[in-house]
């Protein structure tokens, strides 16, 4: 079967706009260097996208994937971001757990990133993860525990970040953006005009889960920003999907508030919620190295603007 068959879903349905909140993701990554939108005119409710021709389409991934590496070391200052957030896991049977953590970012776009995991019982070692973008992502997870940066293998990255849930760092990277990949069509995805591209694994995903087969992503057409992203395995039904919940303007800054990714294997899904952010930071760059996990960012409580 032609993989690039599998189409995500294209919906009319448009989502509304009450009391300035927006439906939208990332990302962490979104997720991650996703948090916030960029674009030249106010975040519309409504629209169509035009089918783009090859170039158009070639130049419209590359503008996203060059936006998601971006190093701003010696240009970018008063930049960074910090946002609170709270991982919700709700699986189909038994009962939910959460976890709360902080995403720091040195500035939009920026390839690096870290995630501080909070400990609830200070019995409990703290957890750490340094996150650098690209075609070969790199991780680096600290535990309190061995005081000491690991990197993690290949194969890692596929694990949870927390067990149980079913975000992994590979997730919040999104490094299939660098694969090969082929646009499919345009159209309205979550009530926004966007385009879909179509993703097939390098050898070395290959080697490591062989049960992924495609990755579809609906990417947004004014803003770097994804919409949904969905994983193929054998059948035309994905296993695993990504979908954009909420969103909310913090300062001059649109930033994701809600986003869920949904394994539809076994019927979970783990809900990422920001609670809070805090924009137009400085932070030292040594703070993102791997050494920099054994310190902590100290931002000040009343820098954060709830989400609710």
């Amino acid at each position: 079967m032609n993989p690039h068959k599998r189409l995500i879903r294209v919906s009319r349905e448009i989502f509304l706009l009450p009391n300035l909140f927006f439906f939208f993701l990332f990302f962490f990554g979104c997720f991650k260097t996703h948090f916030f939108l960029e674009g030249k005119t106010a975040f519309p409710a409504r629209g169509f996208a035009k089918i783009l021709t090859k170039d158009e389409a070639s130049d419209r991934l590359d503008r996203y994937r060059s936006f998601i590496v971006r190093d701003l070391n010696t240009t970018s200052f008063h930049k960074a971001y910090a946002f609170r957030f709270r991982l919700r896991h709700m699986p189909r049977r038994g009962e939910e757990f959460s976890k709360t953590g902080t995403i720091f970012g040195l500035a939009l776009g920026h390839g690096l990133s870290r995630i501080d995991l909070d400990s609830i019982d200070s019995g409990v070692p703290t957890t750490k993860f340094l996150l650098y973008n690209g075609p070969r992502p790199k991780v680096w997870k600290f535990s309190s525990s061995e005081q000491e940066s690991k990197l993690l293998q290949d194969a890692e990255l596929f694990k949870p970040i927390l067990n149980g849930m079913n975000q992994s760092t590979f997730d919040l990277l999104m490094p299939f953006v660098f694969w090969n990949a082929t646009y499919i069509k345009s159209g309205k995805v979550a009530g926004r005009p966007s385009h879909l591209y179509s993703f097939l694994p390098p050898q070395w995903v290959k080697d490591i889960r062989p049960d992924i087969k495609e990755i579809v992503m609906a990417l947004d057409q004014s803003y770097e920003a994804p919409l949904r992203i969905e994983t193929f395995s054998r059948s035309n039904v994905p296993s695993r999907t990504f979908i954009l919940n909420g969103m909310k303007k913090i300062a001059d800054h649109w930033i994701v508030k809600s986003l869920d990714c949904k394994n539809l294997q076994d019927r979970s899904n783990t809900r990422f919620e920001v609670t809070s952010a805090a924009l137009n930071l400085d932070l030292d760059m040594s703070l993102f190295s791997p050494g920099g996990l054994l310190g902590t960012p100290v931002i000040p409580l009343d820098t954060f603007i709830s989400t609710k």
